[in-house]
């Protein structure tokens, strides 16, 4: 069965003035318009198309990519503002709506937010919703401490970065985690810190664990003998420094600095570490 928000294979039946109209397995026809068939398109070649509804509510096809696919989150910028909701530019011809319910605050014209694709069972539309949690799944979280994910900022608060976690999970990354500012749109990696039960993900930006640190202390120590033997760097150096020195998070160089120092390979000073 064809279902709109989907790429999906279907082949060439028959050419027409407007274009070649591709069938299913089941013999369900929909139209590739001309822009998009291929000059050398023959009966019974395959093509791998997406399918949505044009300005005029038809089921149609084409060979464009769209920035997001039903059932995914994605940074969008929106284009148009009206009372019953905005629209979004999201690669193809037909504009993305944005129903007014299924926004916070109104979505203004030459603004961007993280949305979520869905589809209008009662009309076979799709839709984007910026209400994000509400998407997001609370319960199973196939997720195991550590195992590294994909993020994608969808708001920032005063205590951190809320995140989408690999298109299915919501979670946040504290500010004493993060070692750079985020901003609500930034894709990145993370790795989970906790599960709570209710079913949110607390993430850091570095692996979880001793097992990270003596990698880490190396980096630094051969830092400082690189520096015949002092680092103008401390603990109390700012995170961007930091990571933009060892690609680390501050809590993390704490901690490898920390076990440079108990093992008597370095001091700590006021304005740097000095090797012993």
């Amino acid at each position: 069965m064809i279902q709109t928000g989907h790429f999906t294979d279907l082949t060439f039946h028959h050419d027409t003035p407007q274009g070649w109209y591709l069938s299913d397995a089941l013999g369900v026809e929909i139209l590739l318009p001309n822009k998009y068939c291929p000059n050398n398109a023959q009966v019974g070649d395959t093509i791998h198309v997406f399918i949505y509804r044009d300005s005029e509510d038809r089921l149609v096809a084409t060979t464009r990519k769209p920035f997001i696919q039903l059932h995914q989150f994605a940074y969008l910028q929106v284009i148009a503002s009206a009372s019953i909701g905005s629209f979004m530019d999201w690669g193809l011809e037909k504009d993305l709506f944005v129903p007014f319910k299924e926004q916070h605050k109104r979505l203004i014209e030459g603004e961007s937010a993280v949305v979520f694709l869905y589809r209008d069972e009662s009309t076979d539309r799709l839709l984007a919703s910026a209400k994000i949690s509400k998407w997001l799944q609370k319960n199973e979280v196939a997720l195991a401490v550590n195992t590294e994910v994909s993020l994608l900022c969808f708001e920032v608060t005063a205590i951190g970065y809320k995140m989408v976690i690999d298109q299915k999970y919501q979670g946040m990354v504290f500010n004493n985690e993060s070692f750079r500012q985020i901003k609500v749109g930034d894709s990145l990696m993370g790795y989970v810190r906790l599960i709570r039960e209710n079913g949110h993900i607390d993430v850091s930006l570095t692996p979880i664990g001793r097992k990270k640190i003596p990698g880490q202390s190396e980096v630094i120590m051969k830092a400082i003998e690189t520096a015949d033997g002092f680092l103008p760097m401390s603990d109390k150096s700012s995170p961007a420094v930091i990571h933009s020195t060892f690609g680390m998070s501050k809590k993390a160089f704490k901690e490898a600095i920390g076990r440079l120092y108990k093992a008597r390979k370095i001091v700590i000073e006021e304005n740097g570490l000095r090797k012993i």
